[in-house]
């Protein structure tokens, strides 16, 4: 594997195995610094860095004496090795996210194959630019549009849910397996929205629930002029889900060429690739099943996708089209039908009631077997109570 670790100048690059946080809100991070190195590279290639990375960088809390919260650039770098950083396109203002990928590895081939490939910007985070990294033809940078976390914000509906399910969970996951590209790596983390008409004047890329850094972001009252506004899924209208992240993807050139592979996501044993991804998906709807009341009637839909024989999952169209059956007999009153997220003790109870049902009990049953258990136990005390009075 590459080392990701230089940058121009020798500076230590984010996977140097430092932790990407600030020692002062008025100085960079290891990480930090490596991104700082680049900055003049990304800006000759049309690419531009917020201000605490630019040459000669002072924080704003020390020239203007304000407190480091009131300061945009006292907000640090927190993402994953720090090999992911946003930035503003300076021909259009348009704002994008960088990624450091290794030039031969997979997910730069089917970024690039998915880039070229009629459909894919519906289905998956497009891929706007690769620039290979000076002096590091190893490397490249991978730029894409800044999009936000799919579940960032609460579903607040069961309609919203569905939504997500629908578009890109189904149809984006039948597409990429019509391409003979498995994901294998399906998680929430992994799927990104289009939050433009949710958070129309945008969002910090560090404090998400922020604009610009400093200022919350308020909730919608019905008036779209009011500045720093943040709208329900269900009042912005209809939302564009992407599939991200093919680090551990692989692609088969045919549907012929398709077989059993070995490595990744924990596996020693050959495994089929594509119902690993109905797995995850399975995972997902349960988790999220977990943590909403309101959801329930997708617990057995999961439960096909999470069974423990691959061969007996259904693939992907075959899915699209069980959840087209399960949510075509819900109404309007269904899918507008409010979800409540549960708090930490009440999804320890679900958990611990379905774990029980899913092993063939219920509380009623355990009821009825303590009170057999006591009733046995009541039985033989009076007859050895009898004995002794006899003997």
């Amino acid at each position: 594997m590459s080392d990701l670790s230089k940058g121009q100048n020798s500076t230590l690059m984010p996977d140097s195995g430092v932790p990407p946080t600030h020692p002062t809100f008025s100085t960079r991070s290891v990480a930090e610094e490596g991104w700082a190195a680049w900055q003049p590279f990304l800006e000759n290639n049309g690419y531009m860095l917020r201000r605490c990375y630019r040459p000669g960088w002072v924080s704003e809390a020390q020239t203007t004496g304000k407190g480091e919260f009131e300061c945009e650039d006292s907000s640090y770098l927190q993402s994953t090795k720090g090999r992911v950083l946003d930035a503003t396109r300076i021909s259009d203002g348009m704002q994008v996210v960088l990624k450091f990928i290794e030039t031969a590895s997979e997910e730069a081939a089917i970024s690039a194959f998915l880039t070229n490939k009629p459909g894919a910007e519906n289905h998956t985070l497009p891929v706007l630019q690769l620039i290979p990294l000076s002096g590091h033809p190893e490397l490249v940078f991978m730029v894409m549009p800044r999009m936000r976390l799919c579940d960032e914000d609460l579903f607040g509906t069961v309609g919203e849910f569905v939504e997500l399910l629908e578009q890109e969970i189904w149809q984006g996951l039948v597409f990429l397996h019509s391409q003979n590209i498995a994901h294998r790596d399906i998680n929430m983390s992994n799927i990104f929205v289009d939050a433009s008409p949710t958070i129309p004047g945008g969002f910090h890329f560090i404090h998400t629930y922020t604009s610009g850094g400093v200022h919350d972001l308020t909730r919608y009252r019905g008036d779209d002029s009011q500045p720093r506004l943040i709208k329900t899924r269900t009042e912005a209208g209809p939302m564009k889900y992407y599939y991200t992240d093919f680090e551990l993807a692989i692609r088969f050139p045919s549907f012929e060429a398709r077989g059993l592979v070995t490595g990744y996501v924990g596996h020693l044993l050959p495994y089929d690739p594509f119902k690993v991804d109905m797995r995850l998906i399975g995972e997902m709807v349960w988790m999220n099943h977990l943590w909403y009341d309101g959801i329930d009637f997708l617990a057995p839909f999961a439960g096909k996708l999470r069974d423990r024989s691959p061969k007996r999952r259904p693939d992907a169209e075959e899915a699209l089209r069980l959840f087209h059956q399960l949510v075509s007999k819900l109404g309007e009153k269904d899918l507008t039908t409010p979800l409540q997220y549960l708090d930490a003790s009440e999804r320890r109870k679900r958990w611990a009631s379905l774990f029980l049902k899913r092993h063939g009990f219920n509380w009623f049953s355990m009821m009825s077997i303590t009170s057999f258990l006591f009733l046995c136990l009541a039985v033989l005390t009076l007859k050895s109570t009898k004995i002794c009075e006899v003997a």
